[in-house]
């Protein structure tokens, strides 16, 4: 339970630092190479490092608009239960969608949400979504894969929608450096 309560205090009360660093420069997907277009620093009440997040795209000039070719990566430096992520993943996105949108990929997500494992430090999960779907990757490992672009979609609207969970993340993110 204090694992959850401090994954969801660290998604709802983020730092930002452009000193972040431990992301390649440039990803390759679907045979198409994506920038890394921003990186944050992830710390709790200013002074809790929990991690580090960067979002790749296939043109960084049309932030803050994102492609149909994304990806956001995080790096951990906590260890978070397998519980935390779903648990978050499905409270963020109830907070972001109507009732009915979410009762729409409420099915899916808990099928993509089952392949999540726990993480200790160093650990990273890339969310990626292209024209195949919604993946889950964990260390470079595929876990999880959904086909649904609805779900892709409304995955991304945590970070990036128009009531994303924190607004200072959202601009860090889509900030080009």
């Amino acid at each position: 339970m204090i694992k959850q309560l401090s994954l969801l205090i660290a998604i709802t009360c983020y730092s930002f630092s452009a000193s972040a660093e431990g992301f390649p420069e440039s990803i390759s997907m679907d045979g198409k190479q994506l920038q890394q277009c921003s990186k944050t620093a992830i710390k709790v009440l200013k002074f809790i490092d929990v991690g580090q997040a960067a979002l790749f795209t296939s043109d960084c000039g049309k932030l803050p608009n994102l492609t149909s070719s994304l990806q956001l990566s995080f790096i951990y430096h906590r260890d978070f239960d397998a519980d935390d992520f779903v648990e978050a993943s499905e409270t963020l996105l109830q907070r972001n969608l109507t009732a009915s949108q979410y009762a729409e990929i409420q099915n899916e997500l808990n099928v993509f949400n089952q392949s999540y494992q726990s993480v200790v430090e160093g650990d990273r999960y890339d969310i990626r979504l292209n024209q195949q779907g919604l993946f889950l990757i964990k260390n470079g490992t595929p876990l999880s894969h959904s086909t649904s672009q609805l779900l892709g979609k409304h995955y991304y609207q945590i970070w990036f929608g128009a009531k994303p969970f924190n607004q200072n993340l959202k601009q860090a993110l889509l900030q080009t450096e």
